[in-house]
């Protein structure tokens, strides 16, 4: 869990450090390390099964991109 400086709330890390999460300060039901990490990987795990991609653009073979 990190500390966000500058505003409220936290980001939780999970197994890959660059997958971030941000927890509101209403979010979890307490503000202990447990309850914000919960949350995140809760609101991790619903981004992951819930969410219905419906676009996705790749210019990556691109010469000339837009």
């Amino acid at each position: 869990m990190i500390n966000v400086k500058g505003a409220d709330g936290w980001v939780v890390t999970g197994h890959r450090q660059d997958v971030l999460t941000y927890v509101g300060p209403d979010e979890p039901s307490g503000q202990e390390d447990f309850a914000v990490g919960l949350c995140g990987r809760s609101k991790r795990h619903q981004d992951g099964t819930e969410l219905r991609v419906v676009h996705v653009e790749d210019k990556h073979g691109l010469s000339d991109p837009v």
